[in-house]
């Protein structure tokens, strides 16, 4: 008679795994992850301006610091466009721009939300940031290649 139950059991318990394995997965929430690669053999310093997930506006943070040869992922957000400005610690002669200003703050770290202002504030300093656009979910990779830097 034990036997019995216990194969019952088991066969029960069978069936509900086989049933739940067959099912899909629950639907993630749809997230670019932003991640920074540092391509160079320096540390680089990474400010952002994103719209963190749920956000209207966008939000700017600084300064994360992305060891030589590693990658950080840096913010999350639901919205493709994210803007990127980086530095080598400790110099202004090698840094990653593009050409839409944005404040920052230093020597940091910074984070403040976007005002309707087309001013910094007296402790910020405008720079020229690049911009990105993720084309799908998932991680999004900005590369801090030697050879672009310096500009």
């Amino acid at each position: 008679m034990n036997r019995i139950i216990w194969a019952a059991a088991f066969a029960v318990f069978a069936a509900v795994i086989g049933v739940s394995a067959n099912q899909p997965a629950q639907a993630q929430t749809n997230v670019i992850i932003f991640r920074v690669c540092n391509n160079t053999g320096d540390t680089a310093q990474v400010a952002v301006s994103y719209k963190p997930v749920n956000a209207d506006a966008f939000y700017n943070e600084g300064w994360f610091n992305v060891g030589p040869r590693r990658c950080e992922e840096i913010a999350r957000t639901t919205n493709a466009y994210i803007y990127g400005y980086a530095e080598v610690e400790g110099t202004d002669e090698f840094y990653w721009s593009g050409d839409h200003p944005r404040c920052v703050a230093y020597p940091g770290p910074y984070a403040f939300w976007d005002t309707p202002s087309n001013y910094c504030e007296t402790n910020q300093e405008v720079r020229d940031f690049v911009v990105m656009h993720a084309s799908d979910w998932g991680v999004f990779t900005w590369n801090l290649d030697p050879s672009e830097g310096g500009k």
